[in-house]
């Protein structure tokens, strides 16, 4: 009879369970559909503006303001989530939207679902040209961007 080689086996048990592992993770891979994506992994974004998804349609912020943005004069900032407006239903709404002039941030307003709409307007001042960025999150569909530049 041999010696029993304990290192041999361990090497050899070790091997096997990382390839019956890897053998495990791999058959169960599949395909995710846009309903199972997780939403809140990343900040999510417009991909093509010409080509909006609904889910980019419905979630990405809409911001107007004026033609004219004279140096340091303050001016409105209007933002509704989603082209048509997002939902504000107990299981589905907006919970807060955010503003800022490049990295600074120059408001952020809570929502509730009670509040009957994800629209505010939001006054803002700047010294020179920025780039704005809005940043709502939703309930069930994660934290949304828009950016926009503000030329002076």
């Amino acid at each position: 009879m041999q010696g029993f080689d304990r290192r041999k086996f361990l090497k050899t048990i070790g091997i096997s369970a990382v390839t019956a592992g890897l053998a495990t993770t791999v058959g169960s891979l599949k395909s995710v559909s846009a309903d199972e994506v997780d939403w809140f992994q990343n900040v999510n974004r417009v991909k093509d503006p010409l080509n909006k998804t609904p889910k980019e349609k419905g979630h990405a912020p809409v911001v107007q303001w004026p033609i004219n943005i004279k140096n340091g004069e303050p001016f409105n900032l209007d933002i509704q989530i989603g082209e048509t407006l997002h939902p504000m239903t107990s299981n589905h709404y907006i919970q807060w939207i955010e503003v800022y002039v490049g990295i600074e941030q120059v408001s952020r307003v809570e929502f509730s679902p009670l509040c009957p709409q994800a629209k505010v307007t939001i006054p803002v001042a700047v010294k020179e040209s920025a780039t704005l960025r809005i940043l709502a999150r939703c309930n069930q569909h994660g934290i949304w961007e828009t950016t926009k530049k503000v030329i002076i």
